[in-house]
């Protein structure tokens, strides 16, 4: 209770500090006729204000130490000032999860990424007229829907299988990465791989997957169930890294 009533008192004074502060600021602004070039004023108040929030603090934990029974005044700031860094403790988490858990384009040493894929089907299931126009790629986030570049002149032959390259960038951060490959008119293939939030760079080929589902487009109903034609790969590459 004490910590609580430590915290109620600092943030009073961080409060009247902080619009002391501002309001000294502009009357210095003001009476030096400072410039307010891209609203140099406003950073002046704030910065001042800043300062003049931790001095009211301070002097809210000390007046709330007077307010303590007799020889207890020094129990009353311990406590106040635990409850004021538990309370930044906090915030402080709070800002770091929310950085950490929103969708923002993902840097590795300062350098943005791109999420490489390769997709596998089997050369006798490939039409012979099929070019780049033919798939269409999405990696799809909870609030991001950015589209993949089918690198069709890059295809190769491996066996009996034809290896299609397909790169997205930049890569977001997100907690699943849900990617749907659109066959022309005939099917969506959807495939949601394990992908950590923020995947090694240096990682090599994940293993080939199968879709989690195979759905004809939207409004068509397919004459016969639909299989799927292809399988995927992935890796994450950083912009400038060459292999």
């Amino acid at each position: 209770m004490r910590s609580l009533m430590g915290i109620l008192w600092a943030l009073g004074g961080s409060v009247v500090g902080f619009i002391l502060g501002a309001i000294i600021a502009l009357a210095i602004a003001k009476a030096t006729n400072a410039s307010n070039r891209e609203g140099a004023h406003g950073f002046y108040m704030v910065g001042l204000g800043l300062i003049g929030a931790v001095i009211g603090l301070v002097i809210g934990l000390v007046l709330y130490a007077r307010t303590a029974p007799s020889g207890q005044g020094v129990a009353f700031i311990g406590s106040g000032t635990m409850g004021v860094l538990g309370l930044v403790a906090a915030i402080g988490v709070s800002l770091w999860a929310f950085m950490q858990l929103r969708e923002a384009p993902l840097e590795y040493g300062g350098s943005l990424a791109n999420l490489e894929m390769e997709l596998r089907i089997l050369t006798t299931a490939l039409p012979t007229d099929a070019n780049a126009s033919w798939l269409d790629i999405e990696v799809q986030t909870a609030k991001t829907r950015p589209v993949g570049t089918v690198l069709w002149s890059s295809r190769r032959t491996e066996g009996a299988h034809t290896i299609i390259p397909v790169v997205q960038g930049p890569l977001y951060r997100a907690g699943s990465r849900f990617i749907v490959v659109r066959i022309a008119d005939r099917q969506d293939e959807m495939f949601m791989p394990p992908m950590k939030r923020t995947p090694d760079p240096k990682a090599d080929w994940s293993e080939w997957y199968a879709p989690r589902s195979v759905e004809p487009p939207y409004g068509v109903t397919p004459p016969a169930p639909l299989t799927a034609l292809f399988q995927l790969r992935y890796r994450v590459r950083a912009y400038g890294d060459v292999e």
